[in-house]
């Protein structure tokens, strides 16, 4: 990644950025006559990506960016794994234009607005169903807009409404994934037929402290009206000479959904930190009248933390628990499995910073469901064969370079 950037007056900036990023994904599953080391998916994306974007001010209040972006991709098979490929080779090239403007009223009341408009050309190569080589062609052109009013009522309470319309084309898996997935041991079925998300949505968020310092909190609402809505929907089992493997089938539909994000922190005494959190999301699928499949399900969260810093070195401890509730809001009689139970996990963070001459470094540990329960999520694919992870133990050193400071 690479980034230019030129000032052509005080206020100003015009702002170039590059990025190149190469993956390199396998797959390997068991395999008959010694080829267990040959891996059954093998691909090679390059993705190029620039964007070139003016930071400016007209006249005394307004200020805004505008600019221009575009994205270069390149999917290959590699040849050899005696298997057909789930996502078929491909280009994709993508560009786009949008506008940000912001508007202060009042030292207290902004407005902003934006709007967004993208052309996207999707390539293919595959063989169809009869084993025809096909190179279709995908082209989508979207267009989005935003509109907020930020209003900060006293020093320590603030507002955020927003209405915004967003869109996304469909990726080439959710067209032309044909075959097993190794990744969640399910078959995957694309339809090219299907085109753009459309969404509408409405947002409300408000924080809030109390004066001393010792009181936080934000609430969140949401809520939005999706028109070609995709998603993995399950179509029975297949079996194949390896077994018999559940089907995804991508589908689109028309969806509303709406929820909410809650916060409350408390500091008793400086060391010491209470947080607690929530978050619950609804969704209806409109096209069949059910509720929507894969929805996340209510959870809750308690933390205490302690910090203590002596001289330029800091040690913070911080526990927490998550409560996930029982998943009930599913479409009857649609998935292989009835929804899992609920669970609650216990984690536990220890965290040392400290400068090291010129240099800092921060040292930790997390440990994840400490409890070793048994769970299985609801949104975790691989909860149709096995339960999650138990016990997880995480080392992690961070080391900044001339920067004896502290990190953020």
């Amino acid at each position: 990644k690479t980034e230019a950037y030129w000032r052509p007056n005080e206020v100003d900036q015009l702002v170039l950025t590059y990025a190149y990023q190469a993956d390199d994904r396998q797959e390997f599953d068991i395999r008959r006559a010694g080829r267990s080391a040959i891996p059954a998916l093998d691909l090679f994306l390059n993705t190029h990506t620039a964007e070139l974007v003016y930071k400016h001010f007209l006249g005394r209040h307004l200020h805004g960016r505008i600019g221009v972006n575009g994205l270069w991709q390149e999917n290959a098979n590699i040849p050899g794994t005696g298997v057909r490929p789930l996502i078929p080779d491909h280009d994709r090239r993508t560009g786009g234009i949008f506008l940000i403007e912001h508007l202060p009223l009042t030292e207290r009341l902004e407005l902003e607005a934006g709007a967004r408009l993208d052309a996207a050309l999707l390539q293919v190569r595959t063989f169809d169903a009869q084993d025809e080589y096909i190179t279709p062609e995908h082209r989508f052109t979207n267009h989005a807009f935003s509109l907020g009013a930020n209003w900060t009522a006293t020093d320590s309470l603030r507002f955020r409404a927003g209405l915004n319309s967003a869109f996304r084309p469909p990726h080439v898996s959710e067209l032309y994934s044909q075959g097993l997935h190794h990744g969640s041991a399910a078959i995957e079925e694309g339809d090219p037929t299907l085109g753009s998300e459309r969404m509408l949505q409405a947002t409300l968020d408000t924080e809030w402290g109390s004066g001393n310092g010792r009181w936080s909190g934000a609430l969140s609402l949401h809520a939005s009206r999706t028109d070609g809505f995709i998603y993995l929907r399950p179509e029975g089992y297949r079996l194949t000479i390896r077994g018999a493997f559940p089907v995804f089938r991508y589908t689109a539909t028309d969806v509303l959904m709406w929820g909410t994000d809650a916060q409350v922190r408390f500091r008793p005494v400086p060391a010491w930190t209470i947080e607690l959190q929530g978050g619950l999301v609804r969704g209806r699928d409109l096209g069949q009248d059910e509720w929507l499949f894969q929805v996340p399900a209510d959870r809750a969260g308690l933390a205490v933390g302690w910090q203590r810093t002596k001289g330029t070195t800091s040690l913070s401890l911080r526990g927490a628990v998550r409560w996930v509730r029982v998943q009930d809001r599913v479409p009857i009689g649609l998935d292989f499995t009835d929804p899992p139970a609920g669970y609650a996990l216990l984690a536990l963070d220890l965290l040392v910073e400290r400068p090291l001459g010129k240099d800092r470094m921060q040292l930790g540990i997390r440990g994840d469901n400490l409890l070793n329960t048994a769970y299985r999520d609801y949104l975790d694919r691989f909860r149709y064969y096995a339960d999650a992870r138990g016990v997880d133990l995480t080392l992690w050193i961070t080391w900044r370079f001339g920067h004896a400071e502290r990190l953020p």
